[in-house]
């Protein structure tokens, strides 16, 4: 085994590690609203969304993998772009962990791909036409999401009969939790299917790049890549990200969150990706959620309840991922293609 085929090989043990650290920092998308309105049990609910982030990302289709191999052209990648994507989307990914921010995972990727691609080849490292399609699905899905997650919100609160009273706990009718859970669970399931097709596209072309003899194509996902991509962010999944999930359960609103909300915000969020995956656009589970859950409190609670501190902490991030993530993914390359040379 030579030099650069190990390499090759760590870059998809890379890879898996990345959707491992997806799967624990976007636990808090699907399982935050279900845990703090006290739907569901903390070790069921983690469950059940690892479970369904596993089905999410084998059952759906690779409609978004491939839009993340076709970012940088075909021919300008290799080893030294692909591992520095990655390095610079765990590192970043990590740090806001940390600091309990429920940033982008998908932000962190497509920035790193920008970054590595510009520092390889200029300009011409990136695919402008498609950066541009994704560019534009990130930035909107947030703004649907809130807007979707207040119209339901509203919705869901008027005909559930649930009613706001400072001080005491809202009662949750029954079928309202129940679809709050089922909310909750489509979550968990969009998730896996747009989030975890990011890393097969990263595996696919580290496949084809190095491996290409062995039959491995840009153009097709392998089962064993989408397994194994379903495998680790469903293990990252079950293992939570306790951080964040505090931050999307308890800061964003001011106020406890009701059934009602959590069923609007998850719900929104749901549809919006399921449309996303099945157009092949890799959007942000993390914003889309977020930016629901804000407008839901809006119905229910007023805006005035909106925790604003904890808001713009969240739009800094979202603004600042993209640049971060691109920068620290360009200095990795230049790094490692002085150590490759």
């Amino acid at each position: 085994m030579n030099w650069d085929t190990l390499i090759a090989i760590l870059a998809i043990a890379l890879a898996l590690g990345f959707d491992f650290v997806n799967g624990f920092h976007d636990t808090a998308n699907a399982v935050a609203t279900v845990i703090y309105t006290k739907a569901l049990k903390p070790s069921l609910a983690i469950s059940m969304s690892g479970i369904l982030n596993f089905l999410g990302a084998v059952l759906v289709g690779t409609a978004v993998a491939q839009v993340i191999t076709k970012i940088i052209p075909v021919d300008l990648v290799t080893l030294p772009v692909v591992v520095s994507v990655l390095l610079a989307a765990v590192l970043w990914n990590l740090v806001t962990w940390w600091y309990g921010l429920p940033v982008s995972s998908s932000h962190c990727l497509i920035g790193s791909l920008f970054g590595a691609g510009v520092m390889a080849a200029g300009l011409q490292g990136v695919d402008w036409h498609e950066l541009n399609k994704v560019l534009l699905a990130l930035l909107v899905s947030p703004l649907v999401g809130f807007f979707a997650g207040a119209v339901l919100t509203g919705i869901a609160f008027n005909l559930s009969g649930e009613k706001t009273k400072k001080g005491k706990e809202l009662p949750h009718p029954k079928l309202m939790r129940w679809l709050h859970i089922l909310s909750s669970a489509s979550v968990s399931f969009s998730h896996g299917s747009n989030d975890g097709q990011k890393t097969m596209g990263i595996i696919t072309l580290i496949l084809a790049t190095h491996f290409g003899s062995y039959g491995y194509r840009h153009d097709n996902v392998p089962l064993w890549v989408m397994c194994a991509a379903a495998l680790a962010i469903a293990l990252g999944t079950v293992i939570g990200g306790w951080r964040v999930i505090r931050t999307v359960g308890t800061k964003i609103s001011r106020e406890a969150l009701s059934h009602s909300q959590g069923f609007g915000a998850s719900m929104s969020t749901a549809i919006i990706i399921m449309v996303a995956s099945a157009i092949g656009a890799p959007i942000s589970t993390t914003h889309t959620l977020s930016s629901a859950v804000a407008g839901g409190t809006i119905p229910v609670y007023g805006a005035g309840k909106l925790n604003v501190k904890t808001l713009k902490l969240i739009i800094l991030a979202w603004i600042l991922t993209l640049p971060v993530a691109a920068s620290l993914s360009a200095a990795c390359y230049f790094g490692l293609h002085l150590f490759w040379r």
